[in-house]
Order: structure tokens, then C-alpha cells, then sequence
């Protein structure tokens, strides 16, 4: 059976809910982390590295982004554009990328850490399957992933669902941080008690611009250079964000 993508946002919403709604009743009051994928965990974009490996045109999906902004149809084009490559191309690519993908200096042991405390879910506008594989080559099988470039069940995950994730989270979690590099994240940042910016290799301005008057904010500095006028912190510090509010 082809299952196709939602063709716009209230119905991706709905079965976004639907898909989320185990996981949300998981988080009944229980510290949780909401953490992005891509350039957050790791340097790199592993669902343009799926794409180019794969054959597909990554240049096509940064033309419709600069086109029209980070908007439903945007993403929707985004995840059309990997899911139409079949899926032999991601039973095939996907263990590969993951096991090219090296993740920042300390996020495992954050990963590990914050597994054994809360709830931990990556939410990604990326390939959910390569990182299921990334983090089960950690043995963090038990962390959760939610995105929509999935042949069995295909959504739209961008900027607006994120933060719908989020705010269904922050209603029964005791305290939830969210970790995020790019702007797509803002929405999920902003839900959250505690958001935490990435730098990313253009140092997440935009995020950062969206997200400075968050009332609890600070930075990784994962290159090693920091920002001046924003809290910077480290990986393994993020777990007491949440523990000593829940305890």
C-alpha cells in the first residue's frame, strides 16, 4: 500500500497528533528533551547526504526554501523529494549515512544520561529511519524519533509541527528543554521551559533572534566559540535543566 503525504496542514496536524499520542501520555509527568537532529547532534545534514547519495537534487529543495520560505509547502516538497526515491534507496543509504555520522563530543553521553532520567525524542524534518540507526549504533534504541520522511508513515514535519510536539509535551511533562540549531526549531524552543541554541556552522542567528527573549535561554558552543551575551553551557548540563524542577 502507498501511503501519501498529507496535502495540507490540518490534516498533517491530526495525524501528527495521532502518531504522537503515546509518547505524549509517556511524558505524564516526567522530564523531557526535545532535541532536533541535524546540525544539533551532529555537524552535519545526514538527509542531504542520504539525498546526494542517492541521486536526488538537494539544490531543488534550497530553491523552494529561498522560493517560499520555511512553510508547509516547502517542507511537503522536502519530504516528497526523498520519499520519491524509494524505498530500496532508504533500506540501503540509511544504515550508511548513519554510520558516517559522527555526533558532537558529548551529546551521546547527554543522550544517555537524559534517557535515564526522562523522556528523550529527536524531533527531525530529516530522515526519522537514519536516525533510529544512529542511535541504535549508541545503544539508545529506547530513544523515540518523530519526523515524516517515512514510507510507512509519511508527514509533514516543519517549524509549525514542531511546535505543536511541543506544547502537547509541555502540557503533561513535569519540565521539558528543547535543543535546536536553525530557526525551524524556534516554535519547539519557545514551548519548552528551557531552550538551548546549538551554534551551527552560521552561528544560528536566526533562531537566535527569534528565541533571545526566551526566559530561559543559553548556548552550546560545540566549534569553541562561544556568544557573548547569551548563558553558554555544555552538554552534560543539560539533564539538571529538567531534574530540578521535576524533583
Amino acid at each position: 500500500m502507498r501511503h501519501i503525504l498529507p496535502l495540507e496542514p490540518r490534516e498533517n496536524a491530526r495525524r501528527l497528533l495521532e502518531r504522537c499520542k503515546r509518547l505524549i501520555h509517556d511524558c505524564t509527568r516526567k522530564p523531557a528533551f526535545l532535541v532536533d537532529g541535524d546540525r544539533t547532534l551532529t555537524s552535519g545534514d545526514t538527509s542531504r547526504t542520504f539525498l546526494e547519495r542517492a541521486g536526488g537534487d538537494p539544490a531543488a529543495i534550497k530553491a523552494s526554501f529561498e522560493r517560499h520560505g520555511y512553510c508547509f509547502e516547502s517542507f511537503r516538497f522536502h519530504a516528497e523529494m526523498h520519499l520519491a526515491l524509494g524505498r530500496d534507496a532508504f533500506r540501503h543509504f540509511a544504515p550508511l549515512v548513519a554510520r558516517q555520522t559522527l555526533l558532537y563530543p558529548g551529546a551521546v553521553d547527554f543522550l544517555c544520561h537524559a534517557s535515564a532520567r526522562g523522556r528523550v525524542i529527536v524531533v527531525t524534518a530529516g530522515i526519522p529511519a537514519i536516525w533510529r540507526e544512529i542511535l541504535a549504533l549508541h545503544r539508545l534504541d529506547e530513544i523515540e524519533v518523530i519526523g515524516g520522511i517515512d514510507h510507512e508513515t509519511p508527514l509533514v514535519l516543519g517549524v509549525e509541527e514542531k511546535g505543536i510536539v511541543a506544547r502537547q509535551i509541555a502540557r503533561v511533562a513535569s519540565r521539558v528543554v528543547g535543543v535546536g540549531d536553525s530557526e525551524i526549531d524556534a516554535e519547539m524552543l519557545h514551548a519548552c521551559d528551557h531552550a538551548v541554541v546549538v551554534l551551527n556552522n552560521r552561528r544560528s542567528c536566526e533562531l537566535l533572534r527569534q528565541v533571545r527573549s526566551h526566559k530561559s535561554l543559553s548556548h552550546i558552543a560545540p566549534h569553541g566559540v562561544p556568544l557573548d551575551d547569551v548563558p553558554l553551557t555544555d552538554w552534560i548540563d543539560l539533564v539538571p535543566l529538567a531534574l530540578r524542577a521535576s524533583a
